[in-house]
């Protein structure tokens, strides 16, 4: 009997050992694929955005496994329970998934000129990677063309095209998501500089916004992105494309107070 529970304990030992390995390689890969995508973003702007104690990271990277892995996966089983012909369930996954991709690029006010190649693209790469290839393959040679898609992509393949799918996300997702969510949309802020007239020596267009203390000057600006040491700022949102030399960079001694809700 001793024998037996002693069994049934180490058993149990080993699974909590085996599930807490899997979480731990799980939160890592979250944390490293969310690292580099929002440092492919802020290296467009000479931001060394490499702080590992930010929770960033990790938040990225929940976005870019749900969008890349997680959708395609749970769209590939519905369309596995139509019955019917393969290339009609083929259709409608698709076509579902196709309208998902457009429908959260709008919800994250993608412009329409952008719309198609935000989609098509974020389509091609889930299918890239839930494409059986070499059954594709297979069937091309017998010149029968065939498509079949896999549930679970092979971890080799997930692997290969990862910084592919890093980099497509740091370009047509990051920048679409708020700040308030972890992405890379600007802020809105109330700056207090402690040198007078510092953003107007950058923006001159912050000189007819008016302050909302007469005591410290206040700028109305946008939060990019913010170090220990430094704060990157802009004095309006961008349209389509944010450059380089839309940013400004602060001193964080420079700050004496940021607010984020601003005056109306």
């Amino acid at each position: 009997m001793d024998a037996a529970a002693a069994t049934t304990r180490k058993g149990a030992s080993r699974w909590l050992s085996l599930r807490g390995m899997d979480a731990a390689k799980a939160g890592l890969a979250l944390y490293i694929t969310g690292m580099l995508t929002s440092g492919a973003y802020y290296a467009r702007f000479h931001i060394l955005a490499l702080d590992f104690t930010r929770i960033q990271s990790i938040v990225v990277g929940v976005y870019l496994i749900a969008l890349y892995l997680a959708l395609p996966a749970a769209f590939v089983w519905c369309a596995t329970q139509f019955s019917g012909h393969r290339a009609v369930r083929l259709l409608v996954w698709l076509t579902m998934l196709l309208a998902l991709d457009a429908g959260l690029a709008r919800l994250l006010k993608d412009s329409w000129k952008n719309l198609t190649l935000t989609t098509v693209s974020t389509l091609a790469l889930q299918l890239i990677l839930f494409v059986d290839w070499k059954t594709l393959l297979q069937s091309l040679r017998n010149r029968k063309l065939q498509i079949q898609m896999l549930l679970e992509p092979p971890r080799e393949r997930v692997v290969a095209l990862g910084l592919l799918i890093c980099l497509h996300f740091s370009l047509f997702w990051f920048p679409r998501i708020p700040g308030n969510f972890a992405g890379g949309m600007p802020v809105e802020v109330q700056v207090f500089t402690a040198t007078a007239g510092l953003p107007d020596s950058r923006f001159v267009n912050t000189k007819d916004k008016p302050q909302i203390n007469g005591q410290m000057d206040s700028y109305a600006l946008w939060l990019l992105y913010q170090t220990d040491t430094d704060v990157y700022l802009l004095d309006s949102l961008p349209g389509d494309t944010l450059i380089d030399d839309d940013v400004m960079r602060i001193t964080q001694d420079q700050v004496i107070r940021m607010d984020y809700n601003t005056a109306p």
